[in-house]
């Protein structure tokens, strides 16, 4: 025998009413109702209210074009009880399939299936003695305070980052003024040369015209001597003769002399390079979001000093059948999608493996590749010679887009913030990435590869770039000034280093064949990772993986040694 339940879904389920008759609803019908009754509190519908009149004439009803009093009434569902998806009808059941609240018109629409329904004030009994429902007051009062105390951090937080942009609004203000300082002295130092020029110039037309004054009274002293002379004595005459000619020889020469030159005049021709350094550069400097999260435990990723144990090796053959000479893995960089790209240079190739490091592709280069950068997206750098070649890796393929050359040897490249950091072997460069020198930003004093390899933190505040023959790392800011040096006796010949975005710095070596972590600061070794004794050979360059939080190690051998970190 069905339940009253069951059966007031089956006669009613197909209607959907904003509001039903009460008294229909308490014996299983879904009826709409046309009438509210202000005093019993409760819907009527056209049945229903005629028998209420008979009961209760004096009671004061709303019809339908009064419904917004319905709603308004102390008998409406309150916002408590009323039904998110419908509402004005009260929540009246509780589906168990799917541990949900439900009106009668929730039932009809979206549980027909369900065979777990249940009135509220049967699952209802005994809620207050419930201790999980005893704690709600106390749940919701701490969110409440945590709410409270999260809207006053926020407000802190917009007070702090109006003061952040006042700071960096008088950074950039100082950084104008310095760069209208050096415009002043440009403007100051060619000014100087215009004026030196010009008050030459002058002194020469000066000259010219004293020159034209004294010969234009000698002239005419000498045509009145010669006017008078010519009629006296012939020896007389003879002398004035004499003498007229010399001067005349005189102002011939001087007027020959003064006459070659037509006029004086200055030229101007612009140095072009500072407009197109100063329009190659968007903007003072990278502005960056950064998002601060607060951890439950430190996490090892993000302190820059944690310092990482070794969990497992693997090798990776990476050797491909048309390679003529064993693989020389000059260069490793991961891209966004987990593939990574690795500069062969005994082959000269460029290789592109997938995320188990099997080779998918490669494209041949004029020379030995010696370090291969990420760019963006899907966009790589490698240095070959004294070139950089740019190379798209997108689809599995590895395609060359377009390359830059330098005056100098390309043996390292780093990219941040829009420009690129070349390595000569001997200096460190900054470049726009359409080529253009911006600085020298440090040079090494003594030699060939004083700056085998570069990196830079992730803030791009800090570089770090390796000394080969004289064993060092050394810590960079921005502006070239040497912040730290490290040496230590496992750190010999340097070839590679690596800064992972949290922090954590990496060197390889080529003697020993040991991975180093530094500390953040550069100034001291915090473990050797790994040593020759592990199956090294010739290290030549490392990069951290964060997606796997693994070092992937390349040297002169057919396999790449991936080492798993804890």
């Amino acid at each position: 025998m069905a339940s009253k339940f069951e059966s007031s879904i089956q006669r009613g389920c197909d209607f959907i009413h904003d509001f039903s008759c009460s008294p229909c609803e308490e014996n299983g019908f879904n009826t709409e109702a046309h009438h509210y009754c202000t005093q019993c509190t409760k819907y009527y519908c056209q049945n229903c209210v005629s028998k209420h009149d008979v009961l209760y004439q004096k009671h004061a009803l709303f019809g339908r074009k009064d419904v917004k009093k319905w709603e308004a009434a102390p008998g409406a569902v309150d916002a408590l009880e009323s039904c998110g998806m419908h509402p004005g009808e009260a929540l009246k059941l509780v589906c168990a399939d799917h541990d949900q609240l439900c009106c009668h018109v929730c039932v009809a629409v979206d549980h027909r299936q369900c065979s777990k329904i249940h009135p509220i004030p049967d699952v209802a009994k005994g809620i207050h003695r419930n201790i999980e429902f005893q704690q709600i007051p106390k749940k919701i009062a701490e969110l409440e305070k945590q709410f409270e105390l999260m809207k006053e951090a926020r407000m802190k937080n917009t007070t702090s980052l109006k003061k952040t942009r006042t700071a960096i609004s008088d950074e950039l203000k100082t950084i104008r003024k310095k760069i209208n300082e050096i415009l002043d002295k440009i403007e100051k130092a060619t000014l100087q040369d215009l004026d030196g020029i010009i008050a030459k110039l002058e002194k020469n037309i000066k000259k010219d015209i004293k020159t034209c004054d004294q010969m234009t009274i000698e002239l005419q002293n000498m045509i009145a001597a010669f006017q008078t002379k010519s009629k006296s004595s012939e020896s007389k005459s003879y002398i004035a003769y004499r003498k007229s000619r010399d001067i005349i020889s005189q102002a011939n020469d001087h007027l020959h002399g003064i006459s070659t030159i037509e006029c004086y005049n200055v030229t101007f021709q612009a140095n072009n390079l500072i407009e197109e350094l100063l329009s190659s550069i968007k903007t003072f400097g990278a502005i960056e979001e950064q998002t601060v999260t607060i951890k439950q435990r430190k996490d090892p990723l993000s302190d820059p000093n944690h310092v990482f144990s070794v969990a497992e090796y693997k090798e990776y053959n990476v050797k491909m059948s048309d390679d003529k000479y064993p693989c020389n893995i000059h260069g490793v960089c991961e891209m966004p999608s987990g593939e990574f790209v690795i500069a062969d240079g005994n082959n000269s190739k460029v290789k592109l493996l997938d995320k188990e490091y099997r080779v998918l592709d490669h494209c041949d280069v004029p020379g030995n590749p010696f370090d291969v950068c990420h760019i963006d997206g899907n966009e790589v750098a490698v240095c070959v010679n004294s070139e950089l070649h740019f190379i798209n890796a997108s689809k599995g393929k590895l395609v060359t887009t377009r390359k830059l050359s330098f005056t100098h040897d390309s043996t390292a490249a780093a990219h941040h913030g829009g420009q690129l950091y070349i390595s000569s072997g001997t200096a460190l460069y900054v470049y726009t990435m359409s080529g253009q020198k911006v600085k020298m930003l440090y040079e090494g004093k003594s030699g060939e590869r004083m700056v085998e390899k570069c990196a830079i933190s992730n803030d791009g505040k800090t570089i770090y770039i390796i000394n080969y023959f004289k064993h060092q790392l050394i810590k960079l800011d921005n502006n070239g000034n040497k912040l730290a040096l490290l040496t230590d006796p496992d750190m010999r010949y340097p070839t590679g280093v690596h800064v992972t975005p949290a922090g954590h710095v990496f060197v390889c070596c080529e003697l020993f064949n040991t991975v180093l972590q530094v500390d953040n600061d550069g100034k001291k070794k915090m473990t050797t990772v790994v040593r020759k004794e592990d199956g090294l050979n010739s290290l030549q360059d490392l990069f951290f993986s964060s997606r796997t939080s693994s070092l992937i190690v390349g040297g002169v051998k057919d396999t790449l040694l991936v080492i798993k970190l804890n």
